[in-house]
């Protein structure tokens, strides 16, 4: 396995197809919804983003945590349970309509933080400290940019987070604290849009059903790819393994 050739994938790679093609589906009405959709909703769920760390893994791990190979499939295999979790949550919140599809949108949020933390984990992260915190922040937002231009730039300031051994070059309280709070902001907006915008086939009877579970399986499929990319970044710099 080429994990370099996997870090240059991501960075050429766009969203799901599944997801836009949904997304240009339901362009029409959902570019209304979304314009109308406070971001307050999404901002709430990502302020309770350390309550995520806490909650239990979505799977155990019996790898060797110092194997990057072993590492990225157990991170894989996170990835496929969030993506079956979230599909399923939203093809029943599809069922309710416009109602339900508001409330599915925190319970999507909580299982893509719960995936990036345990992601992190199979690389031997932990994910203690204000300045994981904001990587996690990042990854999420790279998860929800469709823009080339801004996404290379979120992928650059990622990845200059990353100290010469792996670490996140760390920041004191009263510097992280606006940055963080500044990437709160940005995710919220990015999410709600797309999230709302994407998912209003939502509000149609049967129909919303599958829609749901093909949004939130597409978006947790992002997430995955997103994380994956952060942590190999950090483990190959660590082990002095990127080839440019």
């Amino acid at each position: 396995m080429d994990i370099n050739r996997d870090q240059r994938q991501f960075r050429d790679s766009k969203p799901s197809r599944l997801g836009r093609g949904i997304e240009r589906l339901t362009h029409p009405f959902g570019a209304a919804i979304a314009s109308v959709v406070p971001k307050g909703l999404v901002e709430v769920v990502l302020k309770g983003l350390d309550r995520a760390v806490g909650a239990p893994q979505l799977v155990k791990f019996t790898h060797d945590v110092s194997n990057l190979e072993e590492a990225h499939h157990a991170a894989r295999a996170v990835s496929r349970t969030a993506s079956k979790v979230s599909a399923t949550t939203g093809a029943a919140a599809g069922i309710g309509g416009a109602l339900s599809m508001s409330a599915d949108i925190p319970a999507t949020i909580a299982i893509a933080l719960r995936s990036i933390r345990d992601i992190g984990r199979a690389y031997g992260y932990e994910g203690e400290g204000p300045a994981e915190k904001l990587f996690r922040l990042q990854i999420l937002e790279l998860a929800a940019l469709d823009d080339p231009d801004v996404r290379k730039e979120r992928i650059a300031a990622l990845e200059a987070s990353i100290g010469p051994t792996g670490d996140l070059i760390e920041a004191d309280h009263e510097h992280a604290t606006p940055v963080v709070d500044q990437a709160i902001e940005r995710i919220s907006r990015a999410i709600a849009f797309t999230s709302f915008r994407s998912r209003a086939g939502m509000i149609v009877p049967i129909v919303g059903s599958v829609v749901g579970g093909i949004v939130n399986s597409s978006f947790q499929n992002d997430v995955g790819k997103a994380a994956r990319f952060a942590f190999q970044a950090r483990r190959l710099k660590r082990d002095d393994k990127i080839i440019v």
